[in-house]
């Protein structure tokens, strides 16, 4: 699966640097929002997500974007445990778009910073951190929607790869093996300043 992505990202960045400035994807400093949906890999469900981001299109091909974002509880159990995770995602991703006029494809990827915090069930008898932080990267696909010069939209799948100490306690030595990689779909408006 990696080398395909990696054929299919460079097959993209060719066809982009091949096309020319008459197919342009708009440049310049953006704010906006978005929101989504998301589930962990051990979760019993997934959850809803909410954030802020900046965009800056340094060329018709290429993007940067940060954000952060709030997602909220997901259900774990294990071993008769149950407890909740809510997470905080602060990202910075790298776009390169395949620009097609007002529709443009793009790949993205790049570093994840997440502070996790724990509750439910599992904190009652316990005296635990309730939390940590922790280092990931972050890939996908999306499409952006240029319908105004100003105004952006985007959807977005993207796959999160996140592995968090979990120092949890040998009272839950089990929920050391759970995995926070998850998948989640977005959708976002962006407000182009400039």
């Amino acid at each position: 699966m990696r080398t395909t992505f990696v054929s299919w990202t460079v097959g993209l960045a060719a066809a982009v640097l091949l096309s020319g400035p008459a197919l342009a994807a708009p440049t310049g400093l953006g704010v906006g929002v978005h929101g989504g949906y998301g589930q962990s890999a051990d979760a019993e469900s997934g959850s809803p997500l909410a954030g802020a981001h900046v965009l800056l299109n340094v060329a018709p091909w290429l993007g940067v974007v940060g954000s952060v974002e709030f997602k909220f509880k997901e259900d774990h159990v294990e071993s008769g445990i149950d407890y909740d995770v809510t997470s905080y995602p602060i990202n910075l991703l790298g776009r390169i778009y395949l620009p097609m006029g007002s529709l443009n494809p793009y790949v993205t990827g790049g570093m994840q910073y997440k502070v996790i915090r724990y509750g439910g069930n599992l904190f009652e008898d316990f005296e635990l951190d309730d939390g940590e932080n922790s280092f990931g990267w972050v890939a996908g696909v999306g499409a952006s929607l240029s319908p105004a010069g100003s105004i952006e939209l985007f959807g977005e799948v993207l796959y999160e790869s996140n592995d968090p100490e979990r120092d949890l306690g040998s009272a839950v030595e089990d929920a050391k093996d759970f995995r926070y990689d998850q998948w989640s779909a977005r959708a976002g408006i962006t407000l182009i300043l400039n």
